[in-house]
């Protein structure tokens, strides 16, 4: 892949001016050698730290990574400066980083230079996709996700064909069987082997549990908390100390007061036992990401992971608030002295906190419909249920006994006041949710019984299948 060498000027929002050299591979050739997108695609550049371009609301294409100025330079994703390789992050910029020219002396270029490139999304996603955490990606790689080649032949399409082929595979096999039974006399008939019945189970509920499995409602796995309710939780204050992550290092101390953020997930939410962790997202469309050990940690100095909304006793300003995260440092103090970089994860304009996975049929709030002030918490998330309402407890009935009474005969089932013991799910209706372990046909199914989840007209088949291996 040819590489383009050149010097890049560029000017900041500070109207700084200033020109680097940098040599890198052309943008629009990298991702064309990769089989990605085409002219309708939009494509998103995105940092270690969570840094992204473009930003929200507008879009990059293919044709603009494209596009040459009067110097014949073009967007290029650099991997040297000044003709020396980049350093990565929290020293550099690199190992990669995005590099747009001017098309005008006056374009204001330089924030949509993306250092420490991680991730390139190529948009529209396929159906269901979900683009992986960039922190995820290892130092020195960068990985290309979304509308992309896959490296299997025909693409996406060559994968429905492969499943097509393996589901006309499975029925030929079926119906040789079947005919084979039918030449057989009634005494040599055997039972289906248990071994192809589970092989027919596990391929036919792997087609259909994504399909039928009940989705979750919104309003089970969505809340919107107001200024006034997150004031009402428990809040907790601490004196915080900040380091940026790029030169030069500034280093600076303030006082927060706010809700923990494992107080809004776990006392005033329930967290799925399936998540993972969350992301918390800003207005402007930044996003940080954070593992559940670092929402439940206790930092040096007995101090909080939070979302503050109050700064040395006042509310947080426009620039910084209503809500903001707040994620003390691992060890405090200046980058001489050893201490780490956190400004990266202390994300302004906070509106939501999406709890990972989410699950399917889940949607977040759009930011515009979240009040400003609020936090909206979705995903692998749930409300608890009010608690329920006493029932009443009945006024005794006296009644004058006679020596000749006797008594009377216990009733042979329960009152129909009191709970009837529910026996427990036949295993063998969870055969397919247990068979995959996490990583297969669990995601889709988990410990539910397959009539919870199996359409109607399948449930029959399914036991039958079940009746003939001889294992129901």
């Amino acid at each position: 892949m040819p590489s383009i060498k050149g010097t890049y000027r560029s000017i900041n929002r500070w109207k700084t001016i200033e020109k680097t050299g940098y040599a890198g591979v052309p943008a629009s050739e990298l991702l064309s050698a990769c089989g990605a997108g085409s002219a309708s695609s939009g494509v998103k550049i995105i940092a270690a730290d969570g840094y992204f371009w473009p930003p929200v609301g507008q879009k990059l294409t293919m044709a603009q990574l494209a596009k040459k100025n009067a110097q014949g330079l073009a967007p290029i994703f650099a991997y040297e400066m000044g003709g020396k390789a980049l350093d990565p992050e929290p020293d550099g910029t690199g190992p990669i980083r995005y590099v747009a020219p001017q098309y005008r002396t006056t374009d204001m270029n330089k924030p949509s230079w993306v250092s420490n490139v991680r991730l390139i999304e190529v948009r529209p996603f396929p159906r269901g996709f979900k683009s992986p955490d960039p922190k995820k990606v290892p130092t020195g790689q960068v990985w290309l996700v979304g509308d992309v080649g896959n490296g299997v032949p025909g693409g996406r399409i060559g994968g429905y064909i492969a499943g097509g082929l393996g589901l006309a595979l499975l029925l030929l096999v079926l119906v040789m069987y079947a005919v084979k039974r039918g030449r057989r006399g009634d005494a040599e008939k055997a039972a289906m082997p248990p071994t192809a019945v589970l092989i027919a189970l596990i391929l036919v509920a792997g087609l259909v549990l994504p399909l039928s499995m009940p989705g979750r409602s919104a309003a089970a796995t969505s809340k919107v908390f107001s200024m006034a309710e997150l004031k009402a939780m428990p809040a907790f204050s601490g004196h915080y100390t900040f380091l940026k992550q790029l030169p030069p290092y500034t280093y600076y101390e303030a006082d927060y007061k706010g809700v923990p953020l494992a107080t809004v997930l776990e006392q005033s939410m329930t967290l799925d036992a399936g998540a993972t962790g969350i992301k918390v997202k800003a207005r402007d469309g930044y996003d940080v990401s954070l593992t559940l050990d670092q929402v439940r940690a206790t930092y040096p100095n007995g101090l909080k992971a939070i979302v503050a909304y109050e700064k040395s006793g006042q509310p947080l300003s426009a620039d910084e608030g209503p809500l903001r995260l707040i994620v003390p440092q691992n060890h405090p103090g200046t980058r001489d002295s050893g201490g780490d970089a956190n400004t990266p994860n202390c994300e302004r304009m906070v509106c939501s906190l999406e709890v990972d996975p989410v699950p399917s049929g889940v949607k977040g709030p759009a930011v515009s419909s979240v009040p400003d002030g609020s936090l909206a918490v979705y995903g692998a998330v749930s409300v608890p249920a009010p608690a329920p309402t006493p029932a009443p407890v009945p006024t005794p009935q006296h009644a004058t006994p006679t020596p000749a009474a006797q008594p009377a005969a216990q009733p042979a089932s329960a009152p129909a006041s009191q709970p009837q013991a529910q026996p427990a799910a036949d295993i063998k209706t969870q055969v397919v949710a247990a068979i995959g372990g996490p990583g297969g046909i669990a995601v889709y199914g988990g410990s539910l019984p397959l009539t919870l989840v199996l359409p109607a007209p399948l449930r029959g088949a399914v036991c039958w299948l079940l009746r003939t291996a001889g294992t129901k």
